[in-house]
């Protein structure tokens, strides 16, 4: 059998946030134990955000230095006040690193005792290998991915009309419920509907769990993102 067609690609659960970082501890740890053949590649999917922010002259928040860089670019708006275009890299799906890779007991066992990583989608636990996505499946993320990414800078611009500092912690409520169907609106899961499993009134944020390329998963999402299906 030809060793190409032995690869297949799974879906790591991480740390959302730690995705760079874990995905460099994977390659050190995969190329320690001698496992190179059995790993193709290791992709994180990104996607451009664009935050915009308007100061006056005289706004206290506006930064004495507004010098361009390769993230932030300064214009100045038509009725004399100064906007900051600040463009920066997040990964589409956070909490999610893909592997093309040959499955075995070994090497499964060596990722998902890596640090950061906190198992495998479509894994049931109790020994069992997790199971793959689809050739169609992937293509679909990554020709969504990359269309994402090229567009970002149009379609995902945040607004700000000016900083201002918190003074007190926020106090969250919400009319929302356990067991509730929900709508995710906002992201890479905009559009999808869940369950909610946890409610957490401290951070704003609810458990929703989701099909993930047909597998249960659960995303922490902020009240003002979801809507009752």
């Amino acid at each position: 059998m030809d060793q190409n067609s032995m690869y297949q690609w799974f879906i790591i659960t991480a740390i959302a946030g730690k995705e760079d970082s874990i995905k460099d501890t994977l390659i050190e740890k995969i190329r320690n134990f001698g496992y190179e053949d059995h790993v193709k590649e290791i992709k994180i999917f990104k996607r451009s955000i664009v935050k915009e922010e308007i100061f006056s002259k005289n706004d206290p928040s506006l930064p004495k230095s507004m010098k361009n860089t390769k993230t932030t670019k300064w214009e100045t708006t038509p009725d004399g006040k100064y906007k900051k275009i600040r463009t920066k890299i997040a990964n589409k799906f956070p909490g999610y690193i893909f592997i093309n890779m040959i499955m075995d007991k070994n090497i499964w066992y060596t990722i998902r005792n890596t640090n950061g990583v906190m198992g495998f989608v479509g894994s049931s636990g109790k020994g069992a290998m997790p199971i793959p996505i689809t050739i169609s499946e992937f293509n679909n993320v990554n020709t969504n991915a990359q269309a994402a990414s090229e567009e970002a800078p149009k379609a995902e611009v945040e607004n700000v009309a000016a900083v201002e500092p918190v003074v007190e912690k926020p106090v969250y409520t919400t009319d929302l419920k356990i067991g509730e169907n929900v709508q995710i609106t906002v992201g890479a899961f905009a559009g999808t509907v869940g369950t909610i499993r946890n409610i957490d009134l401290e951070k704003g944020t609810a458990s929703v769990e989701v099909e993930f390329f047909g597998r249960s998963q659960q995303i922490e999402t902020p009240f003002s993102e979801l809507k009752k299906d």
